[in-house]
């Protein structure tokens, strides 16, 4: 009742910065329905007629991987339902996944002049997620919570030390979608793949700097190398998927970053109610007279 009172409250105040995130979940749910429809080898009309996604096994490392896309947009977007002004994190990392594809989509077109990464899918999700944060009810305060104080070096470490490899992959799978002729190319699923590595640290940084509602984003940065490491041990003989070590090493890399989120989870409280000593419960020696 109390989360319904709330919904009503921010429907009242910002009614279009509902409607923006209404119209984004719409388009994400609407592109995994027409999913759905291709799984159960419906005919669609238009262009989605002509899409066999999770139809063919060869293309299913690819197929994940974009659906895997779709998690901190999707995410991030329902965090707003429930007091947005204190969930500036998740807003920012409904945009990040967009923000992956259109690097990746420059990157590719400047280097080679493909453009194949380019699908309605994502930038209708993209472009309603950022007319959301546009109309964000935080406003002018939306960046008030990133501090230097509340930045985590441990869970930077990890980012930092996942992005050197990240970094390889999106490197390599740009280098096959702009040079490589095959059905993926045309696709435009390598493109995808270097996307998910993008989105994997841009997603981890934005949960190591731990602004307002940085805890979802710290369990999805965790959570997106690990589907992908399943996936890979799952269906080890597709193309891009990851070999049985990496593949081991993305699903340990997520479980350990979300303990390190959770295990220093009251740093971020301590550094915006500090005591005298920077920690609570002891006083310091001014304090003690």
């Amino acid at each position: 009742m109390h989360s319904l009172r709330e919904m009503l409250g921010l429907l009242r105040a910002s009614p279009g910065f509902v409607a923006a995130v209404l119209v984004t979940l719409v388009a994400a749910g609407f592109n995994g329905l027409m999913v759905f429809l291709m799984m159960l080898e419906v005919d669609l009309p238009g262009a989605f007629g002509q899409m066999t996604h999770f139809q063919e096994p060869g293309h299913r490392a690819h197929d994940l991987t974009f659906g895997f896309l779709f998690v901190p947009a999707v995410v991030g977007i329902l965090a707003q339902l429930r007091r947005p002004a204190k969930n500036v994190a998740g807003m920012l990392m409904a945009l990040i996944p967009s923000v992956g594809l259109l690097l990746t989509l420059l990157v590719t077109f400047v280097l080679t002049n493909n453009t194949r990464v380019l699908q309605p899918p994502w930038v209708t999700v993209g472009a309603a997620a950022l007319i959301a944060m546009s109309l964000h009810p935080a406003g002018r305060d939306f960046f008030r919570s990133f501090r230097v104080s509340r930045v985590n070096p441990v869970m930077l470490g990890l980012v930092i030390v996942a992005a050197v490899p990240l970094l390889v992959f999106a490197s390599t799978n740009i280098g096959l979608q702009g040079t490589v002729v095959d059905d993926h190319a045309a696709a435009g699923h390598y493109g995808f793949m270097a996307a998910f590595g993008f989105t994997v640290i841009g997603v981890g940084v934005l949960a190591s700097l731990r602004a307002d509602g940085w805890r979802i984003t710290a369990w999805v940065a965790g959570l997106l190398p690990a589907l992908l490491g399943v996936s890979s041990l799952v269906y080890p003989d597709v193309t891009s998927s990851l070999g049985p070590i990496w593949a081991l090493a993305a699903i340990a890399w997520g479980a350990v970053f979300v303990a390190a989120a959770e295990l220093t989870k009251d740093l971020a409280r301590d550094a915006e109610d500090p005591t005298l000593l920077g920690s609570r419960g002891v006083p310091s020696r001014s304090a003690r007279g």
